[in-house]
């Protein structure tokens, strides 16, 4: 049986992609807006340090791309993957300090100097559909269209995810741990052009999740079928709250659904397009946050109920940003998280 988790009660945090590029200043930025629930901010456009210990990797160095060779002269390391998944090596999937300097040294800092209040720490990593949809084969097809490389990639972006989590509690003691494995292009699956079924996508991604004892989260910042991700064994669905807050409340009783069996809602309420947040303000997306609630609220979700399942997130990434108005998105999300704490009585 699912255990259940502490309510967020609009806790305030951020997808990890960030356009800082000297480690101090992007862990001092997270931890400065988001010391309840800081995310290990991501300061590469590389996706290397997710990809260490998965099998049958070919680097086109010209294209600058990584695929999933399948040729017979790989078979070798996909049955020692398929060995060390099975044995539940962890160890052999760590991510190493080289490749993700970041990553340790925000577990540094939250060590060091642990911020007052601290609960949950997030991580990210690749969900198995946009990984697989990314990473192509040889042919240049998306490498999830394959039997072998679908199962293998699903399984490759949850241990990695099992390992991050093993890393944080053990590093940081008495905190609760943030899977977030974004699905960033489900779109491609579930649009009248889609190649995968509803049985399908909800398999990849409770796949993903396996074995995990964490909060476990979906980022989707497309408008798509919310009852498919209401239908997941995840714990959080965060979306784009800023432009499709209406869309997702025309599948209120897909949400009423999760949100009483334990779920969670993440409002990406912050937009990360600077031609967008440079006209808005604080009382600008306070309003746009209430209505969306409103509309839930209205279609018949308990309030106090969703108010204390909500959390305060950018709509996206931050990474296309400056890192001037990643801060600005970073202090409104702060500061809308803060105001909706207060005003629905969960802080004075």
């Amino acid at each position: 049986m699912k255990r259940k988790f502490e309510k967020p009660e609009f806790t305030a945090t951020a997808m990890s992609f960030v356009p800082y590029r000297e480690l101090s200043r992007g862990v001092e930025a997270v931890l400065r807006n988001f010391p309840v629930a800081p995310c290990i901010p991501v300061m590469t456009r590389s996706i290397r340090w997710m990809l260490e210990g998965m099998p049958c990797l070919a680097i086109d160095r010209e294209k600058r791309q990584i695929m999933l060779d399948l040729s017979p002269e790989r078979e070798k390391e996909l049955l020692e993957f398929y060995d060390r998944y099975e044995a539940n090596d962890l160890d052999y999937f760590a991510i190493r300090p080289e490749t993700a300097p970041f990553l340790y040294a925000m577990l540094d800092a939250l060590v060091r100097n642990r911020p007052e209040g601290l609960k949950w720490v997030v991580f990210h990593t690749a969900g198995p559909l946009i990984l697989g949809d990314t990473i192509k084969m040889p042919d240049g097809n998306p490498s999830i269209h394959n039997e072998t490389l679908r199962d293998m990639i699903i399984k490759a972006s949850n241990i990695k995810a099992r390992w991050l989590e093993k890393k944080i509690k053990d590093t940081v003691a008495g905190v609760e741990v943030v899977a977030d494995l974004p699905e960033t292009t489900l779109v491609n699956f579930t649009s009248a052009g889609g190649t995968g079924t509803k049985e399908e996508i909800i398999g990849a991604i409770n796949g993903s999740f396996e074995g995990l004892d964490c909060l476990t989260w979906i980022h989707c910042c497309a408008n798509v079928d919310w009852s498919l991700l209401t239908q997941t064994n995840t714990d959080v669905i965060n979306f784009d709250a800023y432009a499709h807050a209406d869309k997702a409340a025309l599948y209120v009783k897909d949400f009423k659904r999760f949100l009483e069996r334990g779920g969670m809602i993440g409002w990406g309420i912050v937009p990360v397009s600077w031609e967008l947040l440079e006209n808005e303000s604080l009382d600008s997306l306070l309003d746009r946050l209430q209505k969306g609630i409103d509309l839930f609220v209205k279609g018949g979700i308990d309030e106090a109920l969703l108010a204390a399942s909500s959390w305060i997130i950018p709509s996206c990434e931050t990474v296309l940003m400056t890192p001037d108005q990643s801060d600005r998105a970073f202090e409104l999300a702060r500061e809308i998280s803060r105001t909706m704490r207060i005003r629905y009585g969960f802080e004075t």
